[in-house]
């Protein structure tokens, strides 16, 4: 069975994964993040700013219809871990061959 704690601690929390899963379809704002994953500001901020730490994710602010639009970004570097970790999540899943059985016996 495949090891996954050698993995980036930005998948340990449900908010950061699902941030990040829902960023590798495409860029969100701020608010429809929010939405998605059903916290308050606070925690998005927290979780939000973690991933700009870690350099998962960018913000982008501008001025649409002379308001403040936050988006957010999902890197090269956060679209690889995240690339990885489903990865390691799928051959986790991955029925054992009969041929594995054998050598693991042995």
């Amino acid at each position: 069975m495949n090891n996954i704690t050698h993995l980036s601690k930005m998948f340990e929390s449900n908010i950061r994964l699902q941030i990040i899963a829902s960023l590798y379809q495409g860029d969100l704002s701020y608010k429809k993040l929010k939405e998605i994953c059903h916290c308050t500001d606070g925690n998005m901020a927290t979780h939000l700013n973690k991933l700009i730490q870690n350099q998962f994710i960018l913000k982008h602010k501008v001025i649409y219809n002379d308001k403040p639009l936050t988006t957010y970004h999902l890197t090269n570097f956060g679209k690889d871990e995240f690339q990885k970790y489903v990865a390691v999540l799928q051959k986790a899943i991955e029925p054992v061959t009969e041929e594995e059985n054998t050598n693991h016996d042995q």
